[in-house]
């Protein structure tokens, strides 16, 4: 595993490994809000909820991202951080995540990366940076998400269910997965983008029609589970 540090050079964002196996060889240990993560991550993304709306846990993906080591995370502290500076951050996660272990296939397609934002108390920039910035992260096969307190972004399955939710404001990036056509189904270039990747064997003509015909005419939620 990597133990060297990467950096991002735009905003200075350091992505640690949140479950390595020896956690002072990356430093993850020193942030007094890694505690609160991983117990989150644990015991709300890797378990069910009654109101989920469908069986497994609320992530289908984080249990295999933590047991392999793969959830990656940046804490970028302050009390007013500004659209700039979210802009900077963003551009930095885009930057280093295809370099983030695993780098290969299949066990890269496990891999997340979290900038969380400890000290910010105002959610709305988070909720406008990711709205501006998600077709960028969807056109290279990944997806980016915003967490916060009290979000209200609806569950697929339960619309009453706040799925994006959290006790700690973050944004999160990770691949796309043939599960998130819900949520990439309101725009002509997300559904080119996931038609591409996951229907490499249909021909382009086809793609393109069924990609005229599935757009839907009310954007869906931006959940990234």
């Amino acid at each position: 595993m990597r133990t060297d540090r990467i950096v991002g050079t735009r905003s200075g964002v350091e992505p640690v490994n949140l479950f390595a196996p020896d956690p002072t060889t990356v430093r993850i240990g020193s942030h007094p809000s890694a505690t609160e993560l991983r117990r989150w991550t644990v015991e709300y993304l890797c378990r069910p909820h009654p109101d989920l709306g469908r069986s497994g846990p609320v992530c289908p993906y984080t249990s295999r991202a933590i047991s392999s080591h793969f959830l990656w995370a940046a804490f970028i502290e302050g009390r007013s951080i500004d659209i700039e500076q979210l802009t900077a951050v963003i551009d930095d996660l885009f930057s280093l995540f295809p370099t983030l272990e695993p780098r290969d296939e299949p066990e890269s397609r496990l891999k997340a990366l979290l900038a969380v934002f400890p000290d910010l108390t105002e959610y709305t920039d988070i909720d406008a940076i990711q709205h501006e910035q998600k077709s960028r992260f969807v056109e290279k096969g990944l997806m980016l998400g915003q967490f916060y307190p009290g979000c209200t972004v609806p569950g697929l399955h339960n619309p009453a269910f706040p799925a994006l939710d959290a006790p700690l404001p973050m944004l999160a990036v990770r691949h796309m997965a043939p599960t998130d056509f819900p949520f990439l189904s309101s725009r002509h270039e997300w559904m080119d983008s996931y038609l591409k990747l996951f229907a490499p064997a249909i021909p382009k003509f086809i793609t393109s029609t069924m990609s005229d015909r599935l757009i839907q005419p009310t954007e869906a939620s931006d959940e990234t589970r």
